[in-house]
């Protein structure tokens, strides 16, 4: 236990991990001011609101109608805002809706909007169980609840960012592990104590882990806050293809008719298995190498290595990196693998098993190859 202790003091006070840390959340606050928030827009009867007051205004309108929504509730919603008509060049969506109308619009009126310039303004609604909105909850079998749920699509903006950045933290403060007791001379020193080899590893290992679950949990913590302060996280019983299915709420999408907050679990779980996998990696090439920058490049190429089988074997090459962490973090692989998630998630458990054992014999058998 002190020795598992003192490797988690080295891993967490670097001054690098430190410094690094401090960025990601730095880097992470400004996205989301400045992005998210920044992007915000809502027109209700003429008044155009930007940033917070448009988030602030779209909760508040929402606020009185949240509950089942039916044929009633759509008329209501669009007699007290009307149908968006307003379009400008380059800008993606009706420049005069408000989360309530843009909603019901895009799934209820008889119009649409595919660009700028390739639009059709509504001017009715069609009834509910006439449209895929129908279908899906028809599907579901589920009434459709309406709430204000845009913070839960900027929650899983901002998680997958914070874990693209985290991924970074943890190649260059894991990197050092094995590689960095190679480049100073201490593992032959390590090796010759009593349960030297074996003590070593699993504190080292286990003091990695640690370090890589202290990571997720403070982007998952700063994701949460973020997005439940200002946004506020209501809406997790609604169907999931309001916030963030990229084909919307589509009955052919069985993830699309889940509620929020399966989705949420999901996507949770596999970041988890993103990041615990992406240690096993680093341990695996830090087990390997000679020095600590070596290490470094090596896993930040490893990480990166399935963007390119992607691009060059096109299906089988997606199938085969959906299970590496570069991927895993990324929200589509949820949509796309869905039904066959199982791939994905057993490629990534097999890469862990080898990468552990791997790094173990390697960093045991190290001096012995010298």
């Amino acid at each position: 236990m002190e020795l598992y202790k003192i490797e988690l003091y080295k891993l967490i006070h670097r001054k690098f991990f430190l410094i690094s840390l401090s960025g990601i959340f730095a880097v992470l606050l400004l996205y989301f001011c400045f992005v998210n928030i920044g992007g915000e827009r809502s027109t209700v009867n003429g008044v155009v609101y930007t940033g917070l007051q448009a988030i602030k205004k779209d909760r508040e309108i929402t606020e009185a109608f949240q509950g089942i929504l039916t044929d009633d509730k759509a008329e209501q919603i669009m007699e007290s805002y009307g149908f968006p008509s307003a379009v400008s060049e380059n800008y993606g969506g009706f420049r005069d809706e408000n989360y309530l109308n843009g909603l019901i619009t895009e799934y209820l009126g008889n119009g649409y909007f595919y660009s700028w310039d390739d639009y059709q303004v509504s001017t009715s609604l069609l009834p509910i169980s006439q449209t895929e909105l129908g279908k899906a909850a028809e599907l579901a079998g589920k009434e459709l609840l309406l709430d204000y749920t845009k913070g839960w699509s900027v929650f899983f903006d901002l998680l997958q960012l914070g874990m693209v950045l985290g991924s970074f933290l943890l190649i260059i403060g894991l990197s050092p592990v094995f590689a960095e007791e190679h480049q100073t001379g201490m593992s032959a020193l390590l090796f010759t104590s009593k349960k030297g080899k074996s003590g070593d590893i699993a504190a080292k290992t286990a003091a990695s882990f640690t370090l890589t679950a202290l990571v997720y949990a403070a982007v998952v913590l700063f994701a949460f806050s973020a997005t439940g302060l200002v946004y506020g996280l209501d809406g997790l019983e609604c169907m999931n293809g309001f916030v963030s299915s990229p084909y919307g709420v589509d009955a052919a999408s069985r993830l699309a008719i889940k509620p929020v907050s399966y989705s949420v679990f999901l996507t949770l779980l596999l970041d988890w298995l993103a990041l615990t996998t992406l240690c096993s990696i680093v341990l695996c090439i830090s087990g390997h190498t000679r020095t600590s920058f070596h290490a470094a490049l090596l896993s930040g190429m490893a990480w990166m290595l399935p963007l390119l089988l992607r691009i060059l074997f096109s299906g089988i090459g997606y199938l085969l990196a959906s299970g590496t962490p570069l991927f895993l973090i990324m929200t589509g692989i949820l949509y796309d693998w869905y039904s066959f998630l199982f791939f994905p998630a057993g490629i990534a458990v097999c890469i862990f098993t080898v990468c552990i054992i791997n790094s173990w014999q390697a960093y045991k058998t190290s001096e012995i190859d010298r």
